[in-house]
């Protein structure tokens, strides 16, 4: 991808205008442009085939996941316009339900769904544009991770190996399929609130690149290099079994031939259990950097507000490599 938008970033590499504060450069969450000294605007998109068989289950996990990136700049959702490919064959009442479960998780966001775009395609796809507002001074960026901060995850991983193993209707796939749903259909909101008022120095969410590949854009991108204990990152239940089974998908294998080498493994780490932090994730959790004297108050507060958090790591001064795997 970084070939592909290479021609682009060298266009526009002389416009310097002044109010874009984020674009190509960090390979950050979304792009971000300051429209007065007390706001900015976050802008991203995302769109994607269906994950699961329900069709506002897919609106609503599509919707959660396009506004992530809003939240994973430590910003709030405005404004939503629909993406859709559908076929002409398929019942029109499907996608009515597909845009009924998105609009309601926007809503539930405090956000507002104002209009769109459909296009007629042989595979159906749906997805949000969004945008987010943040004041400049709040702006949270994936590239000031500073060493001695701890690293904190929100949410479990492995939703591409359960989505997989569903897909493909591995023994046992049904087990954890219900907790993973739910793990998607719940919002970053509350966890990004909670990462601005407690310091964060650096914040991303783990999507599709898997905790690996975006662990090692902050990590470039912030000159430093994080370490992730292996045994502290959660994990959906029966997700080492299911990836066992052969619940691999391409983007898992795309992730590991593009990033095994860059990373360096503690060889007591094993093959599969590293095989899952290469998993792409679909409205996965944010990866947080905190300092050490914010972790505890931080922790206190999403166990407030229901949420859930781990500690996976740390920040160090810059090696060889940008992650370390312990």
């Amino acid at each position: 991808m970084a070939q592909v938008l290479r021609p682009l970033q060298k266009l526009f590499s002389d416009s310097n205008d002044p109010n874009l504060i984020v674009g190509f450069e960090n390979a950050d969450d979304a792009a971000v442009y300051r429209i007065s000294d007390e706001v900015a605007l976050i802008e991203t998109l995302d769109f994607f085939p269906p994950l699961v068989d329900d069709a506002w289950t897919y609106g609503a996990i599509a919707a959660a996941n396009a506004m992530s990136d809003v939240y994973a700049m430590g910003g709030d959702v405005k404004l939503a316009l629909n993406i859709v490919a559908w076929p002409e064959q398929l019942d029109n009442a499907i996608l009515s339900e597909v845009l009924r479960g998105a609009g309601e998780k926007v809503l539930e966001a405090g956000g507002t769904v104002a209009g769109g775009h459909t296009i007629v395609s042989p595979e159906p796809k749906f997805g949000l544009s969004v945008t987010g507002i943040v004041s400049p001074d709040d702006l949270i960026r994936n590239s000031e991770a500073m060493p001695g901060h701890v690293l904190c995850l929100t949410k479990p991983i492995g939703t591409g190996i359960s989505l997989t193993a569903a897909k493909e209707s591995l023994p046992e796939s049904h087990l954890s399929l219900p907790i993973v749903i739910e793990s998607m259909l719940r919002l970053n909101k509350i966890p990004s609130q909670l990462a601005r008022l407690h310091n964060a120095s650096a914040m991303t969410d783990v999507t599709g690149f898997g905790l690996i590949g975006h662990s090692v854009e902050m990590a470039n991108a912030s000159g430093c290099t994080l370490e992730i204990y292996s045994d502290a990152v959660p994990l959906f239940s029966n997700t080492l079994e299911l990836l066992s089974a052969g619940a691999e998908s391409n983007g898992l294998s795309n992730n590991r031939s593009s990033l095994e080498k860059v990373i360096k493994v503690n060889s007591l780490v094993s093959e599969l259990l590293i095989s899952v932090f290469f998993d792409p994730q679909t409205s996965g959790p944010l990866l947080i950097a905190l300092p050490k004297s914010d972790v505890s108050l931080f922790s206190e507060a999403m166990k407030t507000n229901n949420q859930e958090s781990w500690i996976i790591g740390q920040v160090l001064e810059r090696t060889d490599n940008p992650l370390i795997i312990s």
